[in-house]
């Protein structure tokens, strides 16, 4: 994936868990859109926010910097441990 693209993405919807989805982590991304309707959206707003941050991070990282990082890239969720 592009991160022009991955970064663009995470921007407009890291609050329906877009970013897990690309990266692969499928039971994130449930959650985090079910935690999203269970907090009647507070936590999509939080997640959103978040999202600004990380994809403005992602498009200012490098190409290398990128592919190295892809799978491990915050992706925004509260922790479960």
């Amino acid at each position: 994936m592009n991160k022009t693209t991955f970064g663009i993405l995470t921007i407009l919807f890291n609050s329906v868990g877009v970013p897990c989805f690309i990266q692969g982590q499928v039971k994130t991304g449930i959650l985090r859109i079910v935690l999203g309707v269970v907090t009647c959206g507070v936590l999509g707003i939080v997640n959103e926010i978040k999202g600004i941050i990380l994809g403005i991070q992602v498009l200012k990282m490098t190409e290398e910097e990128f592919k190295n990082k892809l799978g491990t890239i915050d992706s925004g969720i509260p922790s479960m441990q």
